[in-house]
């Protein structure tokens, strides 16, 4: 029986078998800090299966010079987890307030957040709101808004219309709602104008509000 609680992969967990390359390791961190926190994993294969590390000392050190690529260096917080003759290494990345975390590609910074489960280059509407203020609006969630945030959590990335019709209400009632959660950076619009929730989104559409209808 695991005495490690790790949770699945999502916007504020990654799992790695081996450690990437620094700059990729660097994108994960950076999209970790431009959202609400995450923990890089490494000794867990893709299916979930904990390996281990040969050498934690080391993988610690590469994931601290991974860290010292990103501007500002997010702050870190690495654990060595021993289970069962294996050893797991946890890295905790908090959240950078003031941001955006930036990493330097090609000769060019970016700035990287979480889409799920993977780390992508942020769209530029997403980069304005990082830029214009320290994390996410609040907004105010009535019951079909929720409706929609918890429908995204579980079936995202999904249209308009999809939307609409899994929500049981008129599409530009959930255009409006879309637009909402946009504007609170709960929700982003990704290709063929899908809507996914950023990583303050998910970390909202896991707790429904009371008194919800499903």
């Amino acid at each position: 029986m695991s005495s490690v609680i790790i949770r699945p992969e999502g916007p504020e967990c990654e799992w790695k078998e081996v450690l990437p390359r620094l700059d990729r390791v660097a994108r994960t961190i950076a999209a970790f800090a431009n959202g609400v926190g995450g923990h890089l994993w490494v000794g867990i294969t893709d299916d979930g299966l904990r390996v281990g590390v040969a050498d934690a000392r080391q993988v610690m050190a590469d994931v601290r010079l991974a860290s010292e690529l990103c501007e500002p260096v997010p702050a870190l917080n690495l654990r060595r987890h021993r289970e069962e003759g294996l050893i797991l290494v946890e890295a905790r990345v908090k959240p950078t307030r003031p941001g955006p975390v930036e990493v330097t590609v090609d000769g060019a910074r970016r700035v990287f957040v979480r889409d799920g489960s993977s780390t992508r280059p942020a769209e530029e509407e997403a980069l304005q709101r990082m830029l214009r203020k320290d994390g996410p609006s609040r907004a105010h969630l009535d019951k079909k808004t929720v409706r929609v945030l918890n429908l995204l959590h579980t079936s995202g990335p999904l249209d308009q219309g999809e939307v609409a019709r899994s929500a049981s209400m008129s599409r530009q009632a959930a255009r409006r709602i879309l637009v909402e959660l946009v504007q609170a950076d709960l929700a982003q619009e990704v290709q063929n104008r899908r809507y996914s929730l950023t990583p303050s989104g998910h970390r909202k559409g896991k707790r429904p509000s009371r008194g919800e209808n499903a």
